[in-house]
């Protein structure tokens, strides 16, 4: 079996947050992702997430934003 690796950039509270629980739950890290990776995998679209993404498709709907500042800005967070 193929592998890949992939990093990213915790904030320090986050890594021994992830840290504890992998631990409580007697799994390694990888495992605690991994699993929580293939269980979002699973899990099926509502109905507003299928008309968007059938619109994204379809090139409907669609925004562009220069930066993160405004995307977030447009989605009031």
């Amino acid at each position: 079996m193929s592998t890949a690796r992939l990093t990213i950039d915790l904030p320090k509270s986050e890594h021994k947050r992830l840290k504890m629980v992998a631990s409580m739950m007697e799994l390694s890290m990888k495992e605690l992702v991994l699993m929580s990776v293939e269980e979002f995998m699973h899990r099926k679209p509502n109905k507003v997430t299928i008309k968007a993404l059938k619109q994204s498709q379809a090139g409907k709907n669609l925004k562009k934003f220069e930066t993160l500042e405004e995307l977030f800005g447009d989605l009031g967070i």
